[in-house]
């Protein structure tokens, strides 16, 4: 082939050539102005693959990077992302021709060393160190801070407006608003209002809307998206806090980041958590054993008072009778009359307490002395009873099918439900006894009742 004929083959191919170059040029740039949306969890090696794919950037890994990482990227240049991500972990990036070299920092290469016979030989460049924000901070100052603000955190969280998540994300939205928000092991997105703090342990903090506090992610990143407004501080323990454009931050902004702190901050973090899982497991513990032992001494007492009174009208029916009677009949003057003996009770405490110490000298007399402490306690309980059973006649259940024995259990349980009733249950077991203690002073010891013992299966009841 001619030599003339070559050159206008070169020339043709070169013209060709030439458009497609340029529109690949036009799409590494527009590439390049692109932003990305990254949200990844896994190693950084993985991780920065994962931005280059998004990006449409040429990155070379070198070295074994399996450290565990969270990426978290919104609306960010893919350029800025690699480099950030550089930044935070300490690793050395190079640029040549628009293709990004990723490499550890211990192993950034040395500089030649000079011809001995000129110049001595020159010393190797060190390693890249790590951050000055990491490199800073000492490892009990890291360790105390994540113990302080956790401390903090569960001490303040007791608002009707806090907002509290435990093993999962949380996210005020817009147009909500909250005194403050902490999250253990997930994601914060705030898009509304907080009047105090937000803090994220363990996962990342993403912000759009305002809050008057201070914002803190520990064990991950602090996103600030357009319109963000945080009047306090911003930190980031073992992450970067990445600023979108539009973002307000009224204190300072601190980046902790690197591996070594995301692995001290990652450690205190699942200590703090497993102690305060341990603490509410110990407190659901005794939560379920205070129940336990509640429904217990329910059962006792219901128990108690209904084989007392069950006994009593079943040795004395006339006298239960006609203390029923009475009670439906007159129960404000009973009460009265049960206030009057319960007060009387007082001033005869002390020749109660000299007959007591005589009998009980006397060895003989300790059943009289037992009996003679028994008989006031026993006398309001049955009065107590006998309340139960008035109060289970009226009640509308099983109308004409009951039995004495099922109206002084359903009137019991009744009482008993209610004086368990904060601040008002103890004044209805009160009223109840005063009442019936009443009754047992006006029917029994003042008027005794007439005629003959009636059995005690109610007048409804089948024969």
């Amino acid at each position: 082939m001619k030599p003339s004929h070559t050159r206008s083959l070169l020339l043709s191919a070169t013209l060709l050539a030439s458009p497609l170059a340029l529109a690949q040029t036009q799409d590494a740039r527009t590439h390049a102005e692109d932003t990305i949306n990254v949200q990844f969890r896994g190693s950084l090696r993985d991780a920065l693959q994962e931005i280059a794919e998004e990006g449409g950037l040429n990155v070379v890994v070198i070295g074994a990077l399996d450290t565990p990482a969270e990426v978290y990227l919104k609306d960010v240049n893919a350029e800025q992302a690699l480099r950030t991500m550089a930044r935070a972990y300490s690793l050395q990036l190079e640029e040549e021709n628009g293709i990004f070299t990723v490499r550890p920092a211990a192993s950034a290469p040395t500089a030649p060393a000079a011809p001995p016979p000129a110049v001595a030989p020159a010393p190797p460049v060190p390693p890249m160190p790590p951050s000055v924000a990491e490199s800073a901070v000492d490892e009990d100052e890291v360790k105390e801070r994540v113990r302080e603000k956790m401390r903090e955190a569960r001490s303040s969280s007791n608002g009707s407006r806090d907002v509290v998540a435990r093993g999962r994300s949380l996210e005020v939205k817009e147009g909500e608003s909250v005194d403050s928000a902490v999250v253990y092991g997930g994601n914060l997105t705030v898009k509304g209002h907080v009047e105090d703090d937000v803090v994220v342990f363990g996962g990342n903090l993403e912000i759009t809307g305002h809050v008057e506090g201070d914002a803190h992610a520990f064990g991950g990143n602090v996103v600030l998206g357009p319109g963000a407004t945080v009047e306090g501080d911003v930190s980031s323990f073992g992450g970067t806090v990445i600023k979108q454009n539009g973002a307000r931050v009224e204190g300072s902004t601190e980046s902790f980041g690197g591996d070594r702190i995301g692995k001290l901050v990652s450690g205190e973090l699942k200590e703090g958590l497993k102690k305060a899982k341990h603490k509410h497991a110990d407190r659901d513990e005794d939560e379920e054993r205070d129940d336990d032992n509640g429904f217990a001494t329910f059962l006792i007492q219901f128990t108690v008072m209904f084989g007392l009174g069950f006994l009593g009208q079943m040795l004395f029916p006339a006298r239960m009778k006609a203390l029923t009677s009475d009670i439906q009949a007159r129960p404000l003057a009973n009460g009265v009359v049960g206030l009057v003996g319960a007060l009387a009770l007082i001033p005869a405490l002390l020749p109660l307490i000299v007959v007591t110490v005589i009998l009980v000298v006397t060895i003989i007399g300790i059943p009289v002395a037992a009996a003679l402490w028994l008989v006031a306690p026993l006398a309001a309980a049955l009065g107590f009873t006998a309340v139960a059973s008035t109060i289970g006649m009226r009640l509308p259940v099983m109308v004409g099918r009951k039995t004495q024995a099922m109206v002084m259990a359903l009137g019991l349980l009744l009482l008993l439900v209610l004086g368990r009733i904060p601040w008002v249950g103890w004044m209805v077991l009160v009223a109840a006894t005063l009442v019936g203690f009443g009754a047992i002073i006006r029917t029994w010891f003042v008027r005794r009742p007439q005629g003959m013992p009636e059995p005690i299966v109610s007048e409804h009841a089948p024969v």
